[in-house]
């Protein structure tokens, strides 16, 4: 087919479409334009007045655009609530779709979507950033080849302190359980800000174009701010392999750790961390293998691959709401265990973060050591 101009509608132009407005407003392509955008508080948004200056419109709602305008692409990066609408109003006005993770509150609209998409002869991609990322598809490939044999064991850690209006951003639903109207949100640690990482152990270990389901879920919640659903976690699950996961999140925490893994299997260890910037394989018969960065340009690299997906016949996303639903099912899972608040003496503020005293020390333990919060002594000290 004869690549054409894709035209692009930014639903939200503010928050995280910022990273993606800063580049693409800017770059003078003869591959896309974006023709419109849509968010309830334009004004407020940092590229508003770009939006202006090009005399891009900027609607209130998706359907305003589509009465005047078409779109072959929608980008979507609202809130989680949002997404499952947004996403079929994009396909039944003839938009293929990027969206923000997750897919949605509710993994059983990975069904509706996917039907939805298929007749109307359009895909829909899910921005899990690590999905698209040259690193982490070569190393799934070389997963899926039985180079490393079966996964053993896999664990991952972010701690990402949050100051106090991280819990108060948006319209109201950081941290929420449910939206107003009853739908599903569980905005989370777990959910948001470092889904991309929970997301990642089940896409690797997945069949091509799938991830794997997360099985017999435990998670420890709990919340330092003052939100219904919690910012700190330490989740153990299965595989359907047998292989044991173990992922430790925060947001709670005075020191910094950016995402780190170890996934263990039959014939080799795969590490990554800040250290090398790098993701190595090494193999038990002495040879290492490198894949890169995962973060190497992935931020963005799922909305060129989007672009030209558009131009493409029958263009199979490596991540769509299929693939992503089962991160969603895993936080489903996770929400069925109680959520206990820190004891007021064990948290601590400093510019305005609200963080638990030794809390990345205990956290880096637990990692080095394997095991969840419940089973150390300090976390029966610590919660309600």
């Amino acid at each position: 087919m004869d690549n054409k101009k894709i035209k692009i509608l930014s639903v939200g132009i503010g928050g995280f479409a910022n990273i993606y407005l800063q580049k693409m407003l800017f770059e003078n392509s003869d591959k896309f334009e974006i023709v419109g955008g849509v968010d309830v508080y334009p004004e407020s948004a940092k590229f508003y007045p770009d939006f202006c200056a090009k005399n891009i419109p900027i609607y209130k709602d998706m359907e305003d655009f589509y009465q005047e305008n078409e779109a072959d692409l929608a980008i979507i990066t609202t809130p989680i609530h949002l997404h499952t609408k947004q996403m079929l109003t994009a396909l039944n006005h003839g938009s293929n779709v990027m969206c923000e993770k997750p897919l949605s509150g509710v993994s059983a609209d990975a069904e509706l979507i996917e039907k939805t998409a298929a007749e109307r002869g359009k895909f829909v991609i899910i921005g899990y950033q690590w999905s698209y990322s040259d690193a982490i598809l070569a190393l799934k490939k070389d997963i899926l080849s039985g180079i490393y044999g079966a996964p053993l064991f896999l664990k991952t850690m972010i701690l990402w302190p949050r100051k106090r209006d991280y819990f108060t951003r948006g319209t109201g639903w950081a941290g929420k359980l449910l939206a107003k109207d009853g739908t599903v949100i569980n905005d989370s640690v777990a959910a948001n800000a470092t889904a991309h990482y929970l997301h990642n152990m089940l896409f690797v270990c997945g069949e091509e174009y799938l991830a794997a389901d997360a099985l017999n879920v435990k998670a420890d919640l709990i919340r330092v701010n003052d939100i219904e659903n919690f910012d700190n976690t330490t989740i153990s699950f299965e595989l359907a392999s047998g292989a044991k996961c173990l992922f430790i999140a925060a947001h709670s925490t005075a020191t910094t750790i950016n995402p780190c893994f170890e996934y263990r299997f039959e014939k080799a260890v795969i590490k990554y961390d800040e250290t090398t910037k790098n993701i190595i394989a090494y193999l038990d018969d002495g040879t290492i293998k490198e894949y890169g960065s995962p973060f190497d340009g992935s931020d963005v690299k799922k909305i060129y691959r989007a672009i030209e997906g558009c131009n493409e016949e029958n263009y199979k996303p490596v991540c769509s709401p299929y693939t992503a639903a089962a991160h969603t099912r895993a936080i489903e899972e996770i929400q069925r265990n109680p959520i206990h608040t820190v004891k007021p003496e064990y948290v601590e503020e400093k510019d305005n973060l609200l963080y638990i005293k030794d809390f990345a020390a205990l956290l880096k333990r637990c990692y080095t050591e394997e095991i969840m919060l419940r089973d150390t002594k300090e976390f029966g000290e610590l919660v309600n």
